[in-house]
């Protein structure tokens, strides 16, 4: 009867322990899913290049230049670049920033990152692909833009494309292919 006892009472804390994780987890935030995003008016400036524009070729196929073109839109419209999307839609905010300070952000954003990517990265997993487009910094972000990018990560399925990340000093010696 005391082993009955023993084996009850833990397998009931083990089932408490679970409640109470299962419910803390619910608070806390993945690692990689500090993407924060609301709509705001982006500044209206001219509209940028993007990779299927006219200009040198790239040497892609489609898939990579909708890729490519969706990377350079993102960082265009989040104001990295000198160039601006402008409009009315959802922008990326990343940790540590404040949305109720939008000018504040724009100004540490601009001209951070060249608007051409710099490469592209494809990785396959199971059925997914994962897709990486490296941006050089620019001169202004005060980087070691001749080792280091930043890279943005998006994961594609047979259904749909789930953004990932948007990673800091990204070492461009990991470009698989040039663009």
């Amino acid at each position: 009867m005391k082993r009955f006892i023993g084996h009850l009472t833990v397998a009931l804390i083990a089932f408490l322990l679970g409640i109470i994780a299962a419910h803390l987890s619910s608070y806390i935030q993945p690692l990689g899913s500090e993407t924060k995003a609301i709509t705001v008016e982006a500044p209206a400036m001219s509209p940028p290049e993007l990779s299927n524009a006219k200009g040198a070729p790239r040497n892609l196929n489609p898939k990579e230049s909708e890729i490519v073109a969706e990377a350079e839109h993102f960082v265009c419209w989040n104001g990295y670049t000198h160039q601006g999307c402008g409009g009315m839609g959802r922008i990326y905010f990343e940790s540590g920033e404040n949305h109720d300070d939008l000018n504040k952000i724009w100004e540490q954003r601009r001209e951070t990152l060249e608007g051409k990517a710099y490469g592209i990265i494809l990785k396959k997993k199971g059925e997914s692909t994962f897709w990486t487009v490296v941006f050089r910094y620019a001169e202004r972000a005060d980087r070691d833009r001749e080792k280091f990018g930043r890279a943005w990560t998006v994961e594609e399925d047979r259904f749909r494309k789930y953004f990932i990340k948007f990673s800091h000093d990204f070492p461009l010696a990991k470009v698989e292919k040039k663009l």
